[in-house]
């Protein structure tokens, strides 16, 4: 009976031998992020479309003129990388491209614009804060004659979001400068706000 005892004792020492020897030569496997920041992060797909357009309605005062313009335009709006490779990166990037026709009150000054914005969104929930850079450029119309302007700006917005419609609204400050029929002017000024609305189709 003990010879037989012995004999089991020794073959499961030469069974565990190789299994512990393997146990230690493989390295434990690091640790990745947790399965809620997995969780939080696949919940973001229903709220992230690719590519869509719509509409905005836009305000701007221009300080030294101390005169408010009016418009209208439409814009496209692009999400070129939709997740980031790490789920811990949680501020996706879009991308705009925007045209608009805005009219100075009581005056014979127009202006038709054109551009493109970055924008860096803060939450990844459907209420979105987000930070907005922008430049463009505007064909205008006065009295005196034609002239073009070059724009930069940048400001903070906040949008609500579905996986198919966003709506947001926004306040920039930024400056222009150009040149007319008469030659160069100086900077300018200009605060604006915006209304805008991107139905997705991708």
């Amino acid at each position: 009976m003990s010879r037989r005892m012995g004999g089991l004792a020794l073959a499961a020492l030469v069974l565990s031998s190789p299994a512990a020897s393997l146990a230690q030569q493989v390295a434990p496997m690091p640790q990745g992020p947790s399965q809620a920041t997995y969780t939080r992060y696949r919940g973001r797909e229903v709220y992230w479309g690719s590519l869509g357009f719509g509409p905005r309605v836009s305000t701007i005062y221009n300080i030294p003129r101390n005169r408010f313009a009016m418009g209208g335009g439409a814009v496209i709006r692009m999400h070129p990388v939709s997740y980031p490779s790490r789920p811990a990166s949680y501020m996706p990037f879009e991308l705009e491209l925007e045209v608009g026709y805005d009219r100075y009150l009581g005056t014979n000054h127009y202006e038709l614009s054109y551009g493109g914005s970055g924008m860096i969104m803060f939450a990844s929930g459907k209420w979105q804060p987000y930070m907005i850079a922008s430049a463009g450029r505007s064909l205008g119309q006065v009295d005196a004659g034609r002239d073009v302007r070059w724009y930069l700006g940048g400001g903070f917005g906040v949008g609500y979001r579905t996986r198919t419609v966003f709506v947001g609204a926004q306040v920039r400050g930024g400056g222009t400068i150009g040149s007319g029929d008469k030659g160069p002017f100086p900077a300018e000024g200009l605060i604006d706000g915006k209304l805008v609305g991107v139905f997705y189709v991708f």
